[in-house]
């Protein structure tokens, strides 16, 4: 099994968008948080599709 390396930078914008993502729903601010899920869903997505046209 292969894992692929992941930069300090992408792990730290991912965590903190999750938080600021949790903290947008606690405030009650649906409209941010439903932006930043679905950016991140995309950045995700467009991460897993990149890995694969790369094998």
């Amino acid at each position: 099994m292969t894992f692929e390396k992941i930069s300090i930078r992408e792990i730290l914008a991912l965590v903190m968008l999750g938080i600021v993502n949790i903290m947008a729903v606690l405030y009650g601010w649906p409209e941010l948080a439903m932006s930043i899920s679905s950016g991140l869903v995309g950045y995700l997505g467009g991460r897993d599709m990149r890995h694969d046209r790369n094998q």
